[in-house]
């Protein structure tokens, strides 16, 4: 029985990761859209530019995750 609920965890496992990624790229887009169209104080634009750097980051490791562990069969 335990088998069976391990395809339906590592589904929603994935499902997961991939609304996390999706939510990642959007906050990342929508900063960097701001740094473009806005004229921020210098401080403000470091701060957007480093969380960005974070969010690629996060989204590197995202896919990783994805590749190396929720597309693999049990």
């Amino acid at each position: 029985m335990a088998e069976k609920k391990q395809p339906e965890k590592r589904k929603k496992g994935a499902q997961s990761l991939e609304q996390q990624l999706e939510d990642t790229r959007e906050r990342m887009d929508e900063a960097q859209d701001r740094l473009e169209m806005s004229d921020l104080p210098e401080e403000e634009q470091r701060r957007i530019r480093a969380k960005n750097k974070h969010r690629e980051e996060m989204i590197a490791g995202l896919e990783s995750e994805l590749e190396d562990g929720y597309n693999q069969e049990p």
